[in-house]
């Protein structure tokens, strides 16, 4: 009867090591859960400076909170049923999280609503879906102020009814918009003449714009591109034509375009900060999986940037990419 009773002991001894052990291993699953999370970071396009420092920011933020992250976009910022597809792939394939930086806002919304439908939380960069109200939160910069930085920059340059060009991006873009808006804003009174063109946000089409916009009326006194990439062929468009005196202001704050300002080709950059955002988006991600408090809306800024200080600017892009 002892030895039935020691046997007893024992085997219930084991199980309840086993159980601890089992305790023990949970605990620290929820104490660092994140090896086991999979997160997506879905671009407008991986084609530019831009996005490759939202896409360096996204993967320094997942490094150290040692999670699996993927990057992805597709060829052009056009292309917005392509990225459409590859947030659904990514809804499929099991993603804990999904940040997303929609280049057409409506044409996502269908999908977000999947994701929110399957509790996966998503984050919104650098470009909102206003009527997804489930979002965690959407980081960016305002850019319908940072259009008007632009627009205070260059108000002094201009007469009463001067000619202004703007190269802009996809129209019906929100991002875009927003910039357009807030420049015209700005320079509201002047009664100033605006030629507005979508380039689509590609170099080779900014620079075929621009020399048709100076063979019809070269009486531009200024240009205002809504991207970088647009910037830079916007100013090779001016130079084709005998025109880099007209101040050109470019949109971003990518490692060409501050070089662009640092050679005298780009009067100004409106700089956003694409790696901060692209950090704070996978880090505000992963604090919802954890059940912790993240802001609505976090703006992520914009500064004006000329030859004063633009050598500062790309030593601190350098240290991003780097």
């Amino acid at each position: 009867m002892k030895r039935f009773n020691y046997l007893v002991i024992f085997t219930m001894v084991l199980l309840l090591s086993a159980l601890a052990a089992c305790s023990s291993e949970d605990s620290n699953a929820s104490e660092d859960g994140s090896e086991s999370y999979k997160f997506a970071t879905v671009l407008m396009a991986l084609n530019s400076d831009y996005w490759q420092m939202h896409k360096a920011g996204a993967e320094d933020a997942a490094a150290d909170l040692g999670i699996s992250l993927e990057v992805l976009g597709p060829a052009e910022e056009t292309m917005f049923e392509e990225q459409v597809k590859i947030v659904e792939d990514q809804i499929s394939s099991g993603a804990d999280a999904i940040i997303v930086a929609p280049s057409l806002p409506e044409a996502m919304l269908p999908i977000l609503n999947q994701a929110e439908g399957m509790d996966i939380p998503v984050v919104l960069a650098d470009a909102d879906v206003e009527d997804f109200e489930d979002k965690v939160t959407f980081i960016g910069t305002e850019n319908y102020d940072a259009g008007k930085l632009a627009g205070e920059y260059i108000s002094d340059k201009l007469e009463e009814g001067d000619k202004v060009a703007i190269i802009r991006g996809q129209l019906g873009a929100k991002v875009h918009d927003e910039r357009t808006n807030g420049f015209q804003d700005a320079l509201d009174g002047k009664n100033l003449e605006f030629i507005v063109q979508d380039a689509q946000s590609d170099r080779v089409k900014a620079v075929n714009i621009m020399e048709n916009i100076l063979t019809s009326d070269d009486d531009i006194k200024a240009v205002f591109a809504t991207s970088d990439e647009m910037a830079l062929g916007t100013y090779q468009g001016l130079e084709n034509q005998g025109k880099t005196d007209i101040p050109l202001i470019g949109f971003d704050g990518t490692p060409d375009g501050l070089q662009a300002v640092m050679d005298g080709k780009i009067t100004a950059e409106i700089a956003q900060d694409p790696y901060q955002m692209g950090y704070s988006a996978v880090e505000s991600a992963y604090q919802a999986l954890q059940g912790e408090d993240v802001e609505d809306r976090i703006d992520s800024g914009a500064k004006v940037i000329t030859s004063e200080n633009v050598e500062e600017e790309i030593e601190l892009s350098n240290s991003y990419l780097e």
